[in-house]
Parts: structure tokens; C-alpha cells; sequence
């Protein structure tokens, strides 16, 4: 069976098998794979099961989907294929593949597991387990004195050596706990990565604390809440290369269900781990567990083990790996605010094809719903504004292709500024002519004066870009504007998609556009009623347009009323 092999933004890793003939990837919980992620559309791809394989298809996603490092539309995948939709991974599995490495050489095994089974992977350590207490959040006693120079030392004297000795004790504990904040601050600015900056983190508590095994675990998303092991360290790096690493869900499963960090001097006697299996075969010695918090969610733990009877962890261990700990929760955080900033600015970068700055702001500062569906196709009130210039045709045949492209650059670069300064969205250029919609995405009062305002504007501009042009190059334009509801969003093939608005008043706002004479500003009557007593109009009367049976009345904008 085909499956998905997951790494989502926050790290979490999980499998996802294609069980269903089509299945999709957004944001949205309807979808079979949802992602808790910004730069993901509401329904951003799907993979559809057909004769000839499975098929990726992107749903018109802001972002895009990319295969292999390329934007695609739809596309067969192929076995190992990598898929990127916003901050998440996903490998496209056509037939069973081990996992990759690193969950390769960690298992964690299900306590039920038989011994000799484990034993075939991981030796068993010859040492007598080291007994103690057995109590979880165990307290270390003190160095006890063991030759006969330390008690032929007077007690004034050893009394001030053991004060020294605490004093130097809690200052290097100071050190490490300060040298870790630090690093992991430094890193913060320098590692935008998430997996990258969990490595990092476990380098630096294996600086500060002698630890033989170290494993982040993270909380997985699958069906059945898999515990995904995402860094593994080793003191000995051969080790982790020759054994299969096993990590106790005893010990995991204790500290997510208690919500507590645990400390045990003897893991493997401890009668609060319900003597797990896992502990005994690796001779844990000594180990320590702390929650990885987000928020109030505990999303994974960092564990810790020793398996020297010299080496058992303390308190002070135990409170320094707390701390660090609790700095996830920063990483996590700065995290997602790096992914917000990048996903806003990708956002903007998108919008600012076809919406003014102060569109995009507008979205931009609305609600997470506003924009999920900002370009999903909707009805709304709109006005839409057409604009073309004369004889074009002709003026183009009289002139070099590269003089009349660099005339046009000019006319639709003041054009498109005046769209934009009157909130105006830009729909496309079609040849010479250019389509402005005033209302989508978002509709606002006054829309339909915002249109004319640019309309006249326009005129005006062209006037004084002509004024400085040679009379062969000069051109007049002509203006239709029409106000009604229409259809607005992404319209069009997986290949390609474009935001448009679609209608009967856009049809009409072109038709008003062919029929204006030089320089003209024509209206239509939905248009005339709400900006009648804005603006200087006359009434043209009724006129047969192409495509409408009936005549329509037309109005003409002649300037702003004094």
C-alpha cells in the first residue's frame, strides 16, 4: 500500500497511508490531511488514485505545491518523491521503505516486547544493577568521605572544604544553566530551521551534561498518536551506528500521562516504572525525563540516560535539563512567529500582483477565516472598470515592437498606480486594454466612487503624459465602468489559476468600454445610482449594446461636481 511519510512544521513525524481512492491536503479539518499551518491553503492539493498511479494535483493554493523542489499543478508521483506543501514534508512511499535514519536507530518499544528478542539487537551489560531508593525525583546524598586522609581532616577544616566544594558546585551549575540560555538564544537568530535548532539543542545538553543516551521525542499526529523519535545522541557515535537504540515508553509514557519531570538513580529497579523491560536490557542506570511544553500541551520529552553506575544524574541535573526544557517552549514559539512572518510576506508579495497596499493590509490584519477564503470564488458587490486604447492595432503596425512595448510599460504602470491609489484591485491586462475590479476581495462603502475617481484620474494622467509625447505617438483611451454582483475568486484550470470576477456587470462594463468615444468615461445605471450625487454625469440614454437583447441606459461621467 502507498503512503506518506509526514514531517510537519513543528517537527512531528507520522505515516499516512493511502488507503482512499482520492484524498486531501489543507488546512481545513474536512480535509483527510490537515496541517495546523498558515502558509497551507483551506484546500490546498489533493492525490487521486488512477489507472496509471497516483496523481498530486494543486488546488489553486496560494502558496503553491512544490514536487521535488518544482512548482507543480498535477503531476504522477513516483516512488521517494518529496512534496512540499507550505512548511511540511511529505515523501511519497509507492511501496514498504524503511524509515529514514535516524527513526531507523531508535525504537520504542512496547514493554510487552519478549527479551530475547531485544537481546538480539542490543547486548546486555555483564554490571550489577546498581540499587538505591527507587524513588522517582530521587535527592543525591552528599560525597560521603572514604580514605583515611579525608577523616584525619579536623572538621573546622572539612566543614570549609565542603562549603568551598557546594559553593563551586552551584557556581558551575550557574555557568552551564546561563551558557545553555545564551546558545540557545544565539541559535534562535542564526537557525531559522526548526529541525535543525532541535539538533542544536540536544548538542548543548550533552556540553553541559554527562548523559550516555540522549533522545528528543516529539508527539506524533497519526491514528494512534505515535511517539516520533526526532534527535538521537550518543556519547559513543559508533554505538548509534552498529546498535538499534531501544528508548522505554515506560519512561515516556509516565511523563506525558503525569505531566512531570522524573529523576531515577536506578531505572531499572524502579517500582514506579513497572520494571521496564526496555531499562533493564540497555542497563539504564540512571535516568531523567522532562516534558516539552507548547503552550499547555506537552508535545514531546527530552530523555536522558546513563548506563556508568558512576554517573548518576542529580538534581541539579535534573533542574538544569528542567530549564532547558522549558526554553523549548521559546524555540517552538519563535518557530511559529518565523513562519508567520514568512507566510505573511509571501502573502503580500502574492497580493501585491493585484491589490493597492491598503487591500492587502486589510487582509492581512483581518481574521484567520478572512484569510483562509480571501480568494475563494464568492458573490459580492463589485465595479468593475474597463479601459483600452484606440486604434491600437494600427498604432502598433507604424512602430517598432520594442518602442510600442516600452509606450505600453508606461501608460499601464501610471494606470495601474491609479488602481491601486483608489483601493482598486487589478484584474489583468488584455492586450492594450486594462480590467479593474473596486470591491473584491474585499467590499467596501464607496466602491463604486472610488471607480470613477480612478477613471478620471486616469484621463487626466494620460493627458499629461501625452502633452509630452510627439503627436505619432500620441493616443486616446476610452472608459466603461459597471457596478453589479459577480462571481470573485480563483477561477480556472489545476494548471492555472487566476483571480478574476465573472458576471453579467462585467460583461456590460466592456460593452460600455467599446462604445465610449475618445477620452469618455460611460456608466451604467447601477453605477449612476450610487454616485449621482457625487459627481457631474449626463445622461446618454439608451443604447444597444453587443450581447444584452435590450438596450441599457448609459450615463457619462463628465468631471467631479464643484
Amino acid at each position: 500500500m502507498a503512503s506518506l511519510y509526514i514531517i510537519n512544521n513543528d517537527g512531528r513525524i507520522y505515516n499516512f497511508p493511502i488507503r482512499k481512492k482520492e484524498i486531501t491536503i489543507g488546512r481545513n479539518r474536512e480535509n483527510d490531511i490537515t496541517f495546523v499551518d498558515r502558509s497551507v491553503s483551506r484546500y490546498h492539493a489533493r492525490i487521486i488514485t488512477t489507472s496509471e498511479g497516483y496523481l498530486l494535483t494543486d488546488l489553486g493554493s496560494y502558496n503553491g505545491t512544490k514536487l521535488n523542489g518544482e512548482s507543480i499543478q498535477s503531476v504522477l508521483l513516483q516512488h521517494d518523491d518529496l512534496i512540499r506543501i507550505g512548511h511540511n514534508k511529505l515523501t511519497f512511499l509507492a511501496r514498504e521503505k524503511s524509515q529514514p535514519s535516524l527513526r531507523a536507530s531508535v525504537v520504542l518499544t512496547p514493554e510487552a516486547e519478549e527479551e530475547e528478542e531485544i537481546q538480539k539487537i542490543v547486548q546486555s551489560s555483564s554490571q550489577n544493577a546498581y540499587h538505591d531508593s527507587g524513588r522517582l525525583l530521587v535527592k543525591m546524598e552528599p560525597k560521603k568521605s572514604g580514605t583515611p586522609v579525608e577523616s584525619a581532616i579536623p572538621p573546622d577544616e572539612a566543614s570549609q572544604r565542603l562549603k568551598i566544594e557546594e559553593d563551586l558546585s552551584a557556581l558551575e551549575r550557574s555557568n552551564k544553566v546561563l551558557f545553555v540560555l545564551y546558545e540557545i538564544s544565539r541559535q534562535l537568530n542564526t537557525i531559522t530551521d526548526f529541525n535543525e535548532l532541535l539538533q542544536k539543542i540536544m548538542d548543548l545538553i550533552f556540553m553541559v551534561i554527562d548523559a550516555d543516551y540522549g533522545f528528543l521525542i516529539l508527539t506524533g499526529e497519526g491514528e494512534e498518536d505515535d511517539l516520533i523519535p526526532v534527535v538521537v545522541r550518543c556519547k559513543d557515535e559508533k554505538l548509534k551506528e552498529k546498535e538499534e537504540l531501544k528508548a522505554s515508553r515506560t519512561l515516556v509514557n509516565k511523563v506525558i500521562q503525569d505531566k512531570v519531570s522524573l529523576l531515577t538513580s536506578n531505572a531499572m529497579d524502579d517500582s514506579r516504572l513497572d520494571h521496564g523491560k526496555s531499562l533493564i536490557i540497555q542497563q539504564i542506570k540512571s535516568a531523567m525525563c522532562v516534558p516539552l511544553w507548547k503552550k499547555d500541551k506537552i508535545i514531546g520529552v527530552i530523555q536522558l540516560d546513563s548506563v556508568r553506575i558512576a554517573n548518576q544524574f542529580t538534581q541539579d541535573d535534573l533542574q538544569l535539563l528542567q530549564t532547558i526544557g522549558s526554553q523549548m517552549a521559546m524555540v517552538i514559539e519563535q518557530a511559529s512567529l518565523n513562519e508567520q512572518i514568512r507566510e505573511e510576506e509571501t502573502m503580500r508579495n502574492r497580493l501585491a500582483r493585484f491589490h493597492s497596499p491598503q487591500v492587502i493590509d486589510m487582509i492581512l490584519k483581518s481574521g484567520q477565516e478572512t484569510k483562509d477564503d480571501i480568494m475563494d470564488p464568492k458573490d459580492l458587490t463589485a465595479t468593475i472598470l474597463f479601459t483600452d486604447i484606440i486604434g491600437f492595432t494600427r498604432f502598433s503596425e507604424e512602430m517598432p515592437p520594442r518602442e510600442v512595448s516600452l509606450i505600453l510599460n508606461e501608460y499601464f504602470s501610471k494606470m495601474t498606480d491609479i488602481v491601486f491609489e483608489f483601493d482598486g484591485t487589478l484584474d489583468k491586462y488584455i492586450g492594450d486594454s486594462l480590467m479593474a475590479v473596486f470591491g473584491a476581495p474585499m467590499e467596501k462603502e464607496g466602491d463604486a466612487e472610488r471607480a470613477i475617481s480612478a477613471a478620471l484620474k486616469m484621463r487626466k494622467a494620460l493627458a499629461e503624459m501625452m502633452s509630452k509625447t510627439r503627436k505619432d505617438k500620441r493616443f486616446d483611451i476610452r472608459i466603461g465602468i459597471n457596478t453589479g454582483r459577480v462571481v470573485a475568486g480563483n477561477i480556472g484550470s489545476p494548471r492555472r489559476m487566476d483571480y478574476t470576477v465573472m458576471g453579467d456587470p462585467v460583461n456590460v462594463a466592456s460593452r460600455l468600454e467599446e462604445i465610449a468615444m475618445p477620452n469618455q468615461i460611460l456608466i451604467g445605471e447601477e453605477t449612476y445610482r450610487h454616485v449621482k450625487n457625487r459627481f457631474d454625469i449626463k445622461k446618454v440614454g439608451p443604447r444597444k449594446v453587443r450581447g444584452k437583447r435590450d438596450e441599457i441606459i448609459v450615463y457619462e461621467v463628465l468631471d467631479e461636481k464643484a
